[in-house]
């Protein structure tokens, strides 16, 4: 055995001395030019209760927890399957060697002096620390190192638990919490956070910007109270439903809803459900401005909505009125209702005012109407 340890390789057996059983471990004594100069061994007498020390050791050998022994000189005494596993080898390779050998180059001092300060305490210590894989990926794990009495003199236990997926889990999440701050707080992006029923929960400074409010002055206020009654609130009603009954993800509709100063604005509202458990908790809505805030509901005849269409296609007057059947005159009097209904002094000024006010559609063309126009009522 002892010319195997002379060879470098850590060895193990069972002797008797006498009537006493004791556990011996042999392994190399390296000098500092890293020759091998002789054996360097321990033994533990396990005369009494050497079964029942047996099956002790079987248990810790293979419990999920990381655990080791060390000696004040940083010798592995004993470690089991799981702290062997963290460095990338097995318990055999561990035992006997020291924490040179195993510990990855840059994180020998921090488990030195954990040892050292285990020791000079003589109490436990609970802790968590994060060191290197033998790939160099990052492993962090948490629990106690204690001090020990042993045959070999004072010594350094230690059981972790290895918790590097809930730590990165634990990063990730505050990443995307980061993330959705941002986006809530510091874009710009308006939003809205509505309890199931449908009263604002939680309102941002965008969401204040858009509506000319204080955020405030929007938390705890109904959807009802927001947006100017018209076929659009029951549609948003509707979709709303549809999303708190987990049958769509998310739905969209156009709203006119009311600012702080009792003006109007046309917004675009993208609603989705939030989850907890997979239960509907919370709704969310983003708002999205389709046209600019003013002091009245627009309101125009179905026969004013074509004329305004065909106004926006570039249609001469000759077509419009051919296309909308009414003479001249009957179009010159729709032009000039037109114009007075959107503040509007000329042709081209009453297209641009219709797209500014959210009547025409500015994602498509040809240009398309959006409805508003007869949808808002005071």
């Amino acid at each position: 055995m002892l010319g195997r340890a002379l060879e470098g390789e850590t060895v193990h057996w069972r002797a008797r001395c006498g009537e006493r059983l004791l556990d011996v471990t042999a392994g190399p004594r390296r000098e500092a030019s890293g020759r091998v100069g002789g054996v360097t061994g321990f033994a533990i007498d396990v005369t009494l209760g050497v079964y029942e020390r047996e099956r002790h050791m079987a248990f810790a050998a293979y419990v999920p927890a990381a655990a080791f022994i060390r000696d004040a000189a940083g010798r592995y005494l004993w470690a089991n399957d799981a702290y062997a596993h963290l460095h990338g080898k097995v318990p055999g390779a561990v035992t006997g060697r020291t924490l040179e050998d195993v510990v990855r180059e840059h994180d020998v001092a921090q488990a030195r002096a954990l040892d050292l300060q285990v020791l000079a305490r003589g109490r436990p210590l609970r802790h968590s620390l994060t060191f290197s894989r033998p790939s160099g990926a990052p492993v962090s794990v948490t629990g106690h190192r204690f001090p020990l009495d042993t045959a070999a003199g004072p010594c350094v236990g230690g059981m972790y638990i290895d918790v590097t997926g809930e730590v990165q889990a634990l990063g990730e999440k505050a990443a995307a919490e980061e993330e959705l701050r941002a986006l809530r707080d510091r874009t710009g992006a308006a939003s809205l956070i509505f309890t199931l029923s449908g009263r604002v929960l939680r309102a941002n400074v965008g969401a204040a910007g858009l509506l000319r409010t204080r955020v405030a002055l929007l938390e705890g206020r109904s959807l009802r109270d927001l947006v100017v009654p018209s076929p659009r609130t029951a549609a948003l009603l509707r979709e709303w439903q549809e999303v708190v009954r987990g049958r769509a993800l998310r739905r969209n509709v156009r709203l006119v809803c009311r600012t702080g100063g009792g003006a109007l604005r046309l917004v675009r509202a993208d609603v989705a459900v939030l989850r907890e458990d997979g239960r509907p908790v919370r709704i969310l809505t983003l708002l999205t401005a389709l046209g600019i805030e003013h002091p009245r509901a627009v309101k125009l005849t179905p026969i004013q909505e074509q004329v305004l269409l065909r106004l926006a296609q570039g249609k001469p007057n000759a077509d419009i009125a051919r296309a909308v059947g009414m003479s001249r005159q009957a179009l010159d009097y729709h032009l000039s209702r037109l114009r007075q209904e959107l503040e509007a002094p000329s042709r081209t000024a009453v297209v641009a005012r219709a797209f500014a006010l959210g009547l025409l559609d500015s994602t498509v063309w040809p240009p398309e109407l959006t409805g508003e126009s007869s949808a808002a009522t005071h």
